[in-house]
């Protein structure tokens, strides 16, 4: 396989896309390399499509997309193909994101987070296909097991006795599921689908939260306990409503994002190795799991 970004390696996707799809380029093919991901943007006669391939440590993105997109079509695209041993994915052109119509972010959240919470409930019962897949498992009876692999792989000194106590708080109270975990108004597409699927990991679905209303509280510049903020957090937990009371659901959220932070520094560690102005990241993150705050990982 030849190396990711390369002039070599364009040629070569460019190639596999003629040849999967028949469609070729009418125009410039425009790149976009990062550590985590590169992506080209293609004109077609029918349109742009847009070929990505992870990194390795991101690749499990490629079959979980293809997988929700076959589970719920109304809110994941639908690949034009995929590779998955080549970590390829091609996608058609999906259109602006609903923060490219500049909106109240908060208002955009609060419609599609439980557009968002009916996607994780559906592919509940599909966890074990998404860990064959090799989605990283946060769920809360792997938490120590992830703890343990950040400290191993990042450093640090943490409290062990905290995470399992996260662990066992979480544990049975929903069905764990796909955390998107970069769940920003960028990547709500103004269609109603989700995008970049890059960060998934397999968690409680209440750490989705850490980074939807993380990034919104950043944005706004707000606390945590602004009607910006709380508003679009019960617009999603109404959905599960059948799970515990409003309060028992708000508690088992606060507790899930603290424990998603562990998810998020290991994100980090797989994602921008390699990359100098991110050797602090992971490490940062990390210093978070037990701040008080519970949007602090973001």
């Amino acid at each position: 396989m030849t190396t990711r970004g390369t002039d070599a390696w364009r040629d070569e996707v460019l190639a596999w896309v003629a040849d999967v799809t028949g469609l070729h380029p009418t125009g410039e093919v425009t790149q976009r390399h990062r550590a985590w991901s590169t992506v080209l943007r293609v004109p077609t006669a029918d349109g742009p499509v847009w070929l990505k391939e992870p990194a390795p440590g991101m690749a499990s993105e490629v079959g979980l997309h293809a997988l929700l997109a076959r589970l719920a079509p109304d809110a994941v695209a639908t690949p034009l193909a995929v590779d998955v041993e080549r970590h390829r994915l091609l996608l058609p052109d999906t259109g602006p994101s609903v923060r490219d119509d500049d909106p109240d972010p908060s208002d955009a959240l609060t419609a599609a987070l439980p557009r968002y919470a009916d996607l994780q409930r559906r592919a509940a019962p599909h966890l074990a296909a998404m860990r064959d897949l090799g989605v990283p498992d946060a769920t809360p009876p792997a938490l120590p097991a992830r703890y343990d692999e950040a400290l191993a792989t990042i450093g640090g000194h943490g409290d062990r006795g905290r995470v399992r106590r996260w662990s066992h708080e979480l544990d049975g109270t929903a069905p764990s599921t796909v955390d998107h975990q970069d769940l920003h108004v960028g990547n709500v597409l103004r269609d109603g689908r989700f995008a970049d699927w890059g960060d998934a990991v397999l968690a409680h679905p209440f750490a989705s939260l850490l980074v939807a209303l993380g990034s919104l509280r950043r944005t706004l510049q707000v606390s945590a306990t602004h009607p910006a903020i709380t508003r679009p957090r019960d617009a999603y937990l109404e959905v599960f409503g059948d799970l515990g009371t409003r309060e028992e659901l708000r508690a088992r959220a606060e507790t899930a994002c603290r424990a998603g932070v562990i998810a998020r520094a290991l994100t980090w560690q797989r994602g921008a190795a390699g990359d100098p102005r991110f050797t602090d990241t992971p490490r940062e993150v990390l210093d978070l799991v037990g701040d008080p705050d519970w949007l602090a990982g973001t």
